[in-house]
């Protein structure tokens, strides 16, 4: 199945979101990353504003399955989903699944957040944020993000133009 996911963070984002997106290629392989939007907290009462992306990865987890990985990869990262007030907190790490497709094709029309909304179709407002993923360049544009096995990177960003039009391509060895 292809996800379609939000991520998300304002606690040291600069930091937790490249360390998310490091996590879901070592466990998903090929990422397809939006570009990374700056953006104001929206349901919690906060000073801190979140750096936002979406991510597009193939599983063979089911939808259940896969939130609880992504529920465990959230508190490898810090987040303490003890709390009952922990969906209107800070938070290091927030991935949620936004939709799943059999064919990797998505519409958008489930995606609730306007700032998802936008960065799906292109036409987000905010200020872009430039990342460094094991130095290596990422935020500015869409990005295909990989293990290479053969190089001394261990991932790869390959920047590119808009994320729903790009194919996601699997690293082939040799």
């Amino acid at each position: 199945m292809w996800y379609l996911c939000g991520v998300g963070s304002n606690i040291q984002p600069e930091d937790n979101l490249p360390a998310a997106i490091i996590d879901l290629v070592r466990q998903h392989g090929t990422l397809r990353v939006s570009s990374v939007i700056r953006t104001c907290p929206e349901g919690i009462d906060t000073p801190n504003e979140f750096l936002n992306a979406l991510v597009i990865f193939y599983s063979d987890l089911d939808p259940q399955a896969l939130k609880q990985e992504l529920n465990n990869l959230e508190e490898r990262l810090g987040r303490d989903r003890s709390n009952p007030l922990s969906s209107h907190a800070d938070r290091t790490i927030d991935v949620d699944i936004l939709e799943a497709s059999p064919t990797g094709s998505f519409m958008g029309d489930k995606i609730k957040e306007s700032y998802y909304r936008e960065l799906f179709f292109g036409r987000h407002r905010q200020a872009t944020a430039s990342l460094t993923l094991q130095g290596q360049a990422l935020g500015q544009s869409p990005a295909t993000v990989y293990r290479n096995q053969r190089s001394s990177h261990e991932v790869v960003v390959e920047q590119s133009e808009q994320l729903e039009h790009d194919t996601i391509k699997p690293t082939f060895p040799g």
